[in-house]
């Protein structure tokens, strides 16, 4: 395990990567600006495209590497699905021991990736918010790092915001899933590291809209006892980073808004019919969000955060 983890150290250093994460492409959906008769250009940051699957990997980089620096046994995470699948792989690499707690519903393919990289399972009857405080009594138990939406992961996230800030393209918004924010809040804060501050919309499903509720109503974050969404990586019902994606939502003047499960599923096949791309329904639901945004002007530029592969859920 030493010399793994020594290896994953050096590897990480000299590369700044360590399974090819990040740098993803960068599209132009053409036939979606065509069918929608959109007045400027719509985008596309395949996060679908990191070794994983998702946009998780640029996350559990930092993760690894701390919790490698601080002598843990390892790590453990809540997660929808797509956290404990690349949790899981970027622990195997680094030799250690990855524990991840999800909720029963979790589509199998995502556990599968899980599975396969040597995860332990713990499986809640319940929904996200439940299996955090399991997260947090495991790594208390066994000397693991408690790793998830937090501040470490940010962090690696915030590399998304800078490449579309240095891509040459003046974004003038940018539309994200939100389940508990932070990846919508990394790329706000990426894209503030370069001095641009695009809008920043946010799409949740209808049953675990919490921010869009609060955002609209102009009134404090109510969590939703028992979320449900088809999007299972948006179902969280009580965000943690809900604060800070109200306050960077409202300081970009942007906006959030709420999609239903016939919306996300009828937008999922149709970007994949008209764009070839095949997005889960989390990703989706920013193709479902355009229709419910102000039509911007023929130079706007937006760009949607397509944050996991359709690959991954049971279809």
């Amino acid at each position: 395990m030493y010399r793994q983890s020594l290896e994953y150290r050096q590897w990480s250093t000299a590369n700044k990567s360590v399974m090819g994460e990040g740098s993803t492409p960068l599209i132009r959906l053409l036939q979606l600006e065509k069918k929608l008769e959109w007045a400027g250009e719509i985008w596309a940051k395949c996060e679908f495209q990191n070794p994983t699957g998702s946009f998780k990997d640029r996350g559990s980089v930092s993760e690894i590497q701390i919790a490698l620096s601080h002598n843990k046994q390892g790590v453990v995470c809540a997660s929808t699905g797509n956290m404990a699948a690349s949790l899981s792989a970027y622990a195997a690499r680094a030799g250690l021991k990855c524990y991840v707690v999800v909720p029963t519903i979790t589509p199998e393919t995502k556990l599968r990736q899980a599975t396969i990289a040597g995860a332990e399972l713990v499986k809640i009857n319940g929904n996200y918010d439940e299996c955090v405080g399991e997260a947090i009594a495991l790594a208390a138990k066994k000397n693991l790092l408690l790793c998830g939406d937090y501040e470490v992961r940010r962090e690696g996230q915030r590399s998304i915001g800078i490449e579309l800030a240095c891509s040459g393209i003046n974004f003038s918004a940018f539309i994200c899933p939100i389940g508990n924010g932070t990846v919508g809040c990394a790329t706000a804060e990426g894209f503030a590291k370069k001095n641009q501050r695009p809008q920043f919309i946010g799409v949740q499903g209808f049953g675990a809209d919490p921010l869009t509720a609060a955002w609209k109503n102009n009134k404090p974050i109510c969590a939703i006892r028992k979320p449900k969404t088809i999007a299972s990586a948006m179902n969280v019902g009580c965000p943690l980073d809900g604060k800070l994606t109200l306050d960077l939502v409202r300081a970009s003047d942007g906006a959030l808004v709420s999609v239903t499960d016939k919306e996300i599923t009828a937008a999922q096949q149709f970007l994949a019919r008209i764009e070839g791309i095949f997005v889960e329904s989390a990703a989706a639901a920013t193709v479902a969000a355009l229709p419910k945004i102000p039509q911007p002007n023929q130079c706007a530029k937006i760009v949607l955060i397509l944050t996991g592969s359709g690959l991954k859920e049971n279809v």
